[in-house]
């Protein structure tokens, strides 16, 4: 019995092992909305403000060309802008029976203490036993100071080189006749 010989045992014993995890593990994850389709969890700092940053009205329907058109009118009554708000829609059929769930990120800002309509026309597959939907807002981001700001500098005329200022500096006028 050589080296390859307990590498390749080794390696059954662990791809055995893999497998019967696997299988055991497997009813666990199918859900009744179908294989590893787990609730989203909102972020840290979303969850907090959660409850302040609604969905107000929804309507979703189906346009020309298999187009899902959506209108959401989400409502900020917190303290913070909210931005990319990320809401969960869930199909029902006529008796009541889960049949579909779809995702759609609204990337627009929504202000602190206003609502906004958010209207969204994607190419989506929708199920066609859908007669009823369920939409929640699952996660949002909080709108952050940016990290650096450009700051742009007017250059007069044709005069002056690529990389040069026509002003003093930092935003001071040059004197005039200089």
């Amino acid at each position: 019995m050589n080296k390859q010989f307990w590498a390749n045992l080794a390696l059954c014993i662990f791809l055995g092992g893999v497998a019967v995890f696997s299988a055991a593990n497997f009813s666990s994850a199918l859900t009744p909305k179908g294989l590893l389709a787990f609730d989203p969890k909102p972020s840290v700092e979303a969850s907090s403000l959660l409850p302040q940053v609604a969905l107000a009205k929804f309507e979703v329907g189906e346009g020309l060309d298999r187009m899902v058109e959506a209108n959401f009118y989400v409502k900020n009554t917190s303290d913070r802008d909210v931005k990319n708000v990320g809401v969960m829609c869930e199909f029902f059929d006529e008796r009541g029976g889960y049949v579909d769930r779809e995702r759609w990120l609204l990337p627009e800002t929504v202000p602190a203490g206003q609502s906004v309509r958010i209207p969204r026309a994607d190419r989506r597959f929708v199920n066609t036993r859908a007669r009823a939907l369920n939409c929640r807002i699952a996660d949002f981001q909080l709108v952050k100071e940016p990290f650096f700001a450009l700051e742009r500098v007017a250059v007069a005329g044709h005069g002056a080189g690529h990389g040069e200022m026509q002003s003093g500096g930092h935003g001071q006028a040059a004197p005039a006749g200089h």
